[in-house]
């Protein structure tokens, strides 16, 4: 077969596939809603300038069909060359209402149909039924700061036997994927109201130096991104994508918000319609005595999102620490533990940070309790004696009403002290993400009444098979939203 040379390429006719889709603005024109669309698309369709249509108005939709004898005609630009649609009327918005600004457009032959643009009806279709899912979920402090804020656990998906099991011990009512992310089938999550992602801190953590995973010691002329755990981003807005939260929660690293990966997920929020907000908080200016600084981005389908009111601690140790009597028998002295107050003397005599800091009664911070405090390595804050030469760890009890866990919340410090403690260590500050969450919360309930009731769970139950009628089953980002 003999193909067409370059110069007779040109004069070749080339027809619309259908259906065909794109989108249109909603604008105004003579005081009312005008809809405009335009091209030789339109021709393929069947739509010719000069033509009669007959539009019909919906909830949700407008349909607009060839009709000969219909009262509207196709209009056209450049002499007839290309046609026009020109809707202008108050009917548009007495079919869209005014929250709509952008519709999606599916021509066929011999019709347009045109419905709120697939990320307009996503937002919209978004349930408030007072729900949490988390995803990296660890032992679920930070669901037990949604569940305190008034939220109820739906699900969780942690890698972790063990952290899972911890999980669902604390939150029996929702369901428990232990997967890795890449392995939930995401089609059979159910709809929340708040998705909180507690997004692994390795690539981001000054304080990793050895990659967890292969034991060798950190590269650190790689950017964050080059880490195997840096791609749990994607995998977190993929997950956004799918649940469709009315509100979502990050909890990171420090230096999260200003790298390149915080930057694509806060553009990526931004784009799906969520009005978004990030900072480095510091708990201390929130009432907390430890600053485990943390990366927050909270996004919120409404906007009217405020970070809680600044309330500096006012406390002190001696408000946290056990009672004189069950602190007095874990103290030791340097006869007892030569080694270790060689090895401070040591470290104290460098310089080098790694001497342990010191709390007394009246110390008003606690310095942050690293991931392995509990293992007692040289360098973890201890509690000196108010009398004699002697010290001691921090108590697990302790540990806990510094971080805002309750004293019922099951750690299975009896199974492993470290694995407990390692759960504090790389978790949140329950009782500081408690007060962010009510404010997240407070953007779509200001004001409750006394007696209110409170939201279904089960109002968004539908939302885990079906979508609303007006969005087209369109294969986006790898999932089909049908």
């Amino acid at each position: 077969m003999k193909l067409p040379s370059h110069q007779n390429v040109s004069h070749l006719v080339t027809m619309t596939t259908f259906p065909r889709l794109s989108t249109t603005a909603l604008t105004q024109h003579n005081k009312a809603p005008r809809i405009w669309l335009e091209g030789k698309y339109l021709r393929d369709a069947g739509f010719t300038p000069g033509c009669h249509i007959q539009v019909e108005f919906a909830t949700h939709k407008i349909v607009i069909k060839i009709a000969p004898n219909g009262p509207r005609k196709v209009s056209s630009k450049r002499n007839g060359q290309i046609p026009v649609v020109d809707l202008n009327s108050s009917a548009i918005q007495t079919t869209f209402g005014n929250a709509v600004s952008k519709l999606q457009v599916v021509v066929s032959p011999n019709q347009i149909v045109l419905t709120p643009a697939h990320s307009v009806a996503l937002r919209a279709s978004r349930c408030k039924n007072g729900t949490e899912g988390s995803c990296f979920s660890g032992t679920g402090l930070l669901t037990e700061a949604a569940r305190q804020a008034g939220y109820t656990p739906a699900f969780a998906i942690e890698i972790d036997p063990g952290y899972a099991s911890i999980f669902e011990r604390n939150h029996p009512e929702a369901q428990m994927f232990n997967l890795s992310v890449e392995d939930v089938p995401l089609d059979s999550l159910p709809h929340v109201e708040l998705l909180s992602l507690g997004i692994p801190c390795q690539p981001w953590s000054r304080a990793r130096t050895v990659d967890l995973q292969t034991g060798n010691k950190r590269d650190r002329s790689l950017p964050p991104e080059a880490h195997p755990l840096s791609d749990l981003s994607v995998w977190a807005a993929l997950l956004i994508r799918q649940v469709n939260p009315a509100s979502v929660v990050i909890e990171e690293a420090p230096d999260y918000l200003n790298s390149s990966a915080g930057y694509m997920l806060r553009l990526f929020l931004e784009r799906a319609g969520y009005f978004v907000h990030g900072a480095v908080l510091d708990p201390t200016l929130y009432g907390e005595i430890t600053a485990r600084k943390r990366t927050v981005i909270v996004a919120t389908s409404e906007p009217g999102f405020q970070w809680p009111a600044m309330t500096p601690c006012t406390k002190t140790f001696a408000d946290y620490a056990d009672s004189p009597e069950i602190a007095e028998s874990q103290y030791f002295t340097p006869a007892e533990k030569p080694w270790l107050f060689k090895h401070w003397e040591t470290q104290t005599k460098k310089g080098n940070g790694f001497a342990p800091p010191q709390l007394t009664a009246h110390s008003s911070r606690v310095p942050v309790l690293r991931r392995r405090y509990f293992a007692q390595q040289g360098d973890g804050v201890v509690v000196k004696h108010p009398i004699r030469e002697a010290y001691r760890w921090l108590s697990l009890a302790e540990a806990r009403r510094i971080h805002g866990i309750p004293d019922t919340y099951f750690l299975d410090e009896e199974q492993s002290l470290t694995r407990a403690g390692e759960a504090i260590g790389q978790g949140v500050i329950v009782s500081f993400f408690q007060k962010i969450l009510s404010a997240v919360r407070h953007v779509y309930s200001p004001a409750p009444a006394q007696n209110e009731a409170p939201p279904d769970p089960h109002e968004c139950e539908s939302n885990t098979t079906t979508k609303p009628q007006h969005l087209l089953g369109i294969n986006q980002m790898g999932f089909a939203f049908t």
